[in-house]
């Protein structure tokens, strides 16, 4: 159990950027990609991250969602990544913010899966749970969620899809911005007391 004096305890925030690289050309995703953030205090660490990639660089996971179908008949690739906690220190919960830029009748949800994603299906063997829906259409939303990758070095795989409500243009462009960030009260090594 880690004690911090209060005026260090006012001064931590702990912002986790997302990061990918891009997914196979077929699946027609892009990513942009830039240094992760780690909050460091006293002897221990928290931090997570989303990618696609094993190693670094990471940075705000943007997934580019390109419709496959026609206007009458949309279809959209799912796109898996790992939430990877890349702390000393275990996470309780997370702050997951969604962004979206799409048209009207597009919606991105990004699920966890109750046992492993059978990727090549693109089914969930067990139960899926929805951890974030921003509103159709470009919006943002924000949820604190406790489907975390909990110990130093674990990781959880999550699926980005899309559902639609009506025609989406054959030529329009669709793009899902996923951010996270862990607070201190969300780390269950780390006591902050008054002082």
């Amino acid at each position: 159990m880690h004690h911090y004096p209060g005026r260090t305890a006012a001064a931590i925030a702990a912002a986790v950027l997302l990061a990918c690289t891009s997914t196979p050309a077929q699946a027609a995703t892009t990513a942009t990609a830039s240094t992760a953030a780690q909050q460091t205090v006293g002897s221990g660490s928290w931090g997570a991250v989303a990618t696609v990639n094993t190693t670094a660089p990471y940075g705000p996971l943007t997934l580019t969602f390109n419709n496959n179908g026609n206007p009458a008949h949309p279809s959209f690739t799912s796109r898996y990544f790992t939430i990877a906690n890349t702390g000393t220190l275990t996470i309780t919960a997370a702050n997951y913010t969604g962004t979206a830029s799409a048209p009207s009748t597009v919606q991105f949800i990004v699920e966890s899966c109750s046992t492993a994603w059978n990727e090549p299906t693109d089914t969930c063997p067990g139960t899926p749970t929805q951890i974030l829906a921003p509103a159709p259409g470009s919006s943002s939303s924000t949820v604190t969620t406790t489907t975390v990758p909990a110990s130093p070095g674990a990781q959880i795989r999550l699926r980005a899809r899309v559902s639609t409500s009506g025609n989406v243009p054959k030529s329009s462009t669709s793009t899902l911005t996923i951010g996270i960030t862990v607070d201190s009260t969300q780390v269950r090594d780390a006591t902050t007391t008054g002082g």
